[in-house]
This record gives structure tokens, C-alpha cells and sequence, in this order.
């Protein structure tokens, strides 16, 4: 005995953009929302579709009345989970970066969408305590060339583009602290990018520095240094060694 699905009484359409890697098929998909997943079936949230046969992933974009879409429609197959991991903040970044780089959104969202844990889905989120804004002290970057008027800037919201050379002994991970919260404390957000792998090797190889000098530029210990050229070197050593290149 087979039964007939029921499509959504509420809009029973999904707009959805699958994970393809194949950039002539970047582009926006309608299926029809079965009614026993329709409440879970949510803009934002990660599901299954057939596509060819096989099916995908994809993540929902919107709800939709009506398709433009000239022919049947496929099912929706699963909601994968009901968490809704794709913002409309995220959804505009994505777009923006794919057409800035030419790439397909698929392969940006893989990298801004977190893989799934399930069992992190079933804990309960805890609630934040709301954010007091601290003062915070200009004094440290007094020692540079009008660094107290670029924390200004960075307060008032205005441009404020900059090259900084910390200072030999400098504590460079507190300065950067201070310059982030100055603007979350103005009411917005800051992403923070630090040293790294590569730029433990381009330190250790290109400028010929021994550990303990690229400990003392990069405000690390000698041994996490060692930890990170390690590291870097075995991640080359991985994606050359299908080219046979020796490392």
C-alpha cells in the first residue's frame, strides 16, 4: 500500500540552493515541502534532495507560495535538522564573497557553515549575560604614532586603516584586545585575524629567523613556534605529496 504525499498547506514550496560543486548548476532550486516536515522545514535549515537521481545536500533560502518553475516539482526528502544554521547575515555574506571571487556558493558555504554535531544540537544553549562595555585604557598605544586617535576611530566608527609594527617585547595579543573592544564596545563587531602557520614558515624559512626571534615577534614561546612549523610542514607535506615533490 502506498501513500500520497501531502505538500505543506503554508506555502509548500522551498527554495533551496543544493551543494553542487558544478558552477553551471550555482543556482536556486523549488521543491515541494511535504506537510509532516513543514514545520520544521525553515529558511536557514540543512536538508536532503534528490537532483539527478542522487541526493544532496542543500539548505533552504526561503518559504515560497508560488514557483517560476515550468514542469513537476521534486519532494523535499529529509530535514536534516531544524536548526536554522544559515543567517541572512551569513546568506549575504556568502553571496558577496562568491561573486567578489568568482566561486560557486556551495564551496563558500562549506566554509562558513560549521559541519553538523548532532549531539551539540541537543544541548541546551545557554543564555548570554548581556555585554558591559570596560573602558578601555589608550595608554599602551601612546607609544606609537597617533595610536590613540586610531582607537579613536575605531570608537567613532570611522575609517581607520593602518599598518602596525608592534614594538620588540610588545604584547601584541593585549593590543589587539583593546583595539577589538573599542569597537564592540561602540555597538559592533570585530574579526581578529593572528598569526598563524603560515606565517611561522615564512618568518622560520623566508626571513631566516631562528625560533626564539619569531617567538619574540609573535609574542609566542619558542616551543609553540616549533609546534607550529611542525604542523605547517606536515600540511605541506600533504598536499605536495600527490605531486611528488620532495619537502
Amino acid at each position: 500500500m502506498t501513500t500520497t504525499k501531502q505538500a505543506a498547506e503554508h506555502e509548500p514550496i522551498a527554495r533551496v540552493v543544493p551543494m553542487l560543486q558544478v558552477p553551471h548548476l550555482d543556482r536556486d532550486f523549488d521543491y515541494l515541502v511535504p506537510a509532516e516536515h513543514s514545520d520544521d522545514a525553515q529558511p536557514g535549515v540543512r536538508v536532503r534532495v534528490r537532483f539527478h537521481g542522487r541526493l544532496v545536500d542543500a539548505f533552504i533560502l526561503e518559504r515560497r507560495s508560488e514557483t517560476d518553475h515550468v514542469g513537476k516539482l521534486g519532494w523535499l526528502d529529509k530535514v536534516v535538522s531544524a536548526e536554522q544554521v544559515l543567517t541572512p547575515d551569513v546568506r549575504r555574506l556568502v553571496d558577496a564573497v562568491a561573486a567578489r571571487y568568482a566561486g560557486t556558493r556551495a564551496d563558500v558555504l562549506r566554509l562558513a557553515v560549521p559541519p553538523r554535531h548532532a549531539n551539540v544540537e541537543k544541548q541546551t544553549v545557554a543564555e548570554l549575560p548581556a555585554l558591559v562595555p570596560t573602558a578601555v585604557d589608550p595608554a599602551a598605544w601612546a607609544s606609537y604614532g597617533r595610536g590613540e586617535q586610531f582607537l579613536g576611530a575605531l570608537g567613532e566608527g570611522r575609517a581607520a586603516r593602518a599598518v602596525w609594527q608592534a614594538l620588540p617585547g610588545e604584547s601584541w595579543a593585549d593590543r589587539l584586545a583593546e583595539a577589538g573592544a573599542v569597537v564592540v564596545n561602540a555597538g559592533r563587531g570585530a574579526l581578529v585575524i593572528v598569526p598563524d602557520q603560515r606565517d611561522v614558515l615564512l618568518l622560520r624559512i623566508l626571513a631566516d629567523m631562528t625560533c626564539v626571534e619569531v617567538a619574540a615577534a609573535l609574542g609566542k614561546s619558542p616551543g609553540a613556534v616549533r609546534q607550529l612549523q611542525r604542523r605547517a610542514l606536515q600540511s605541506l607535506r600533504r598536499e605536495l605529496s600527490t605531486e611528488a615533490i620532495p619537502l
